[in-house]
């Protein structure tokens, strides 16, 4: 029989962060993912530039790639 994965807790140090992700990224769906131990970010729908999700290790690293995905497209 499968047994679950073990849940990991999100460090309380970076709870803050993720929230302040939300508010200067309101139109992201971003969270941490209890069960993968990462930080992730799905697009808002119709996004100029990038329409899959972003997953990353460590929250600075999904900000980068959030303010990366947020620079203005040039062709």
């Amino acid at each position: 029989m499968d047994r679950p994965l073990p849940m990991k807790p999100l460090p309380d140090a970076e709870a803050g962060g993720l929230e302040q992700l939300r508010r200067q990224y309101p139109r992201w769906r971003i969270w941490y993912g209890h069960t993968t131990g990462g930080y992730w970010a799905l697009p808002p729908s119709g996004h100029p530039t990038l329409h899959k999700l972003i997953g990353a290790t460590r929250l600075d690293e999904l900000a980068q790639r959030l303010a990366q995905a947020e620079q203005p497209h040039h062709p």
